[in-house]
């Protein structure tokens, strides 16, 4: 029996403060966090391993007994993107998180109508590929992994992330497989698309969606159109063993208490408990 490590985000409680996300998601009963995604507008670790926002996020988990997995990107500009993604890294060793969760080069100038045109597509890819390299090296030597999702652009969909990974060639540079994007960016089914990339892949983001494509409707995982049952299927058939990631419970938006968001990331854990092991994961 393959192992899965059920993490929650705090995310979910962007408007809110760092500590208040923490709170939450220890309560709701995870042991694993991931963490590094923005709280009231502002990045709650930056690229200083060892700056006061790393060591007060350090506090926090000890705090809440939570042990931080993955860590956003944060404040990666593309102009520096490969040193900034160094630092990213010595960020994530001092947390002692293992996985970097980031995107590729976009596809579009404004989405869903206006992508961008194949010249600059391409530059932008080559340049990424160029910066992957160099942060994945790097990455590999500090024992990270940088775990690439789909986000349009040229990690779009398993077919995308299949041919992108060869050509960045570091066996630092994963997949990060997200079905709830797969299905609102690409109106694609992420069941039939993940099997391309299953055996690539060191992280899922358990994203739900629901309607067509570019249709801003994020339910609670397992109460949505993705079919959890064949995604965790095909995962534990490719011997699978890394973070489930709850990332949103939004629905469609709007101004949701930490109390409402307290009950929604308990009914995902729930739900993806079920669903995890019915595909025959022992899950931590």
């Amino acid at each position: 029996m393959t192992t899965a490590h059920l993490v929650c985000l705090t995310l979910p409680y962007a408007r809110f403060p760092l500590e208040r996300g923490l709170e939450g998601v220890a309560r709701a009963g995870y042991q694993y966090v991931g963490l590094g995604w923005p709280h009231q507008g502002e990045d709650p670790l930056g690229l200083d391993p060892e700056g006061s926002l790393v060591g007060q996020a350090q506090e926090l988990c000890t705090q809440y007994h939570l042990t931080p997995v993955v860590i956003g990107r944060g404040p990666i500009s593309v102009s520096n993107r490969a040193e900034d993604l160094k630092r990213r890294i010595d960020v994530a060793k001092a947390l002692g998180a293992k996985t970097i969760q980031t995107a590729g080069a976009g596809g579009y100038k404004r989405f869903p109508d206006e992508p961008l045109d194949p010249d600059t597509f391409r530059k932008a890819h080559e340049a990424f590929v160029k910066d992957l390299q160099v942060a994945g090296s790097y990455a590999q030597e500090q024992g990270i992994v940088l775990a690439l999702k789909p986000h349009t652009g040229n990690t779009a969909t398993a077919a995308h992330l299949a041919r992108l990974l060869p050509e960045i060639d570091r066996p630092s540079v994963k997949a990060c497989y997200d079905p709830g994007n797969v299905h609102f960016y690409e109106g694609i089914s992420p069941e039939d698309d993940f099997p391309a990339i299953a055996d690539q892949t060191d992280e899922i983001v358990a994203k739900d969606h629901t309607g067509p494509r570019a249709e801003r409707h994020f339910p609670i995982p397992g109460e949505g159109d993705i079919d959890w049952t064949r995604i965790f299927t095909t995962a534990q058939n490719t011997g699978f063993q890394g973070a489930v990631v709850i990332e949103r419970v939004d629905g469609t938006g709007g101004q949701i208490s930490p109390e409402e968001l307290d009950d929604r990331i308990v009914r995902a854990r729930n739900n993806l408990m079920t669903l995890l092991e019915n595909a025959g994961f022992q899950i931590e």
